[in-house]
């Protein structure tokens, strides 16, 4: 429990804590209850999109990605539900949508819905550009769960020790 049970942005990093540590069921648990206590809560809805993603719940993701108020966020969330669904005409649209208005921003997105894909060459093309552009959310590469498809990979370890994380 957060140290303040009140605070949803408490609930919510719990629930990110938890996705993180692959406890998907506790992690959906805090993330609705965060989302109860403020709809807004960030990363709210994008959290707990993942969750179901990672649970096998693509439907239930895409309910939450419906939520999403940020395009390009909505976009690479969709690309991901809509391959979980089976849906690749429509995953593929949303992945070439992210691709073109959102490449300079969303290159470890992009590389997460490759690796969701199991397409690692175009998943590490995409972290070695969020690698070169510095992006913030290779700090959570070694414990992404989107990332799982890569964790055999040489690739993945010589990413890891760039990143300078534990192998």
């Amino acid at each position: 429990m957060p140290s303040n049970p009140l605070n949803a942005t408490g609930w919510d990093a719990l629930a990110e804590t938890k996705f993180y540590m692959g406890q998907l069921d506790e992690a959906a648990a805090d993330g609705r209850k965060a989302l109860e206590m403020n709809p807004d809560v960030w990363p709210g809805a994008i959290l707990l999109s993942k969750i179901y993603l990672m649970q096998g719940r693509p439907q239930d993701a895409l309910a939450e990605i419906e939520l999403v108020r940020f395009d390009a966020t909505r976009v690479w969330l969709s690309s991901i539900a809509y391959h979980a669904l089976g849906r690749e005409k429509e995953s593929d649209a949303a992945l070439s949508e992210s691709i073109e208005k959102y490449h300079a921003n969303d290159a470890y997105e992009i590389a997460e819905v490759y690796a969701f894909r199991h397409q690692s060459d175009n998943a590490f093309e995409w972290l070695d550009r969020a690698y070169a552009k510095r992006d913030s959310g290779l700090i959570s590469t070694k414990v992404n769960p989107l990332f799982n498809s890569l964790h055999n990979d040489p690739r993945y370890t010589a990413l890891l020790k760039k990143l300078n994380l534990p192998a």
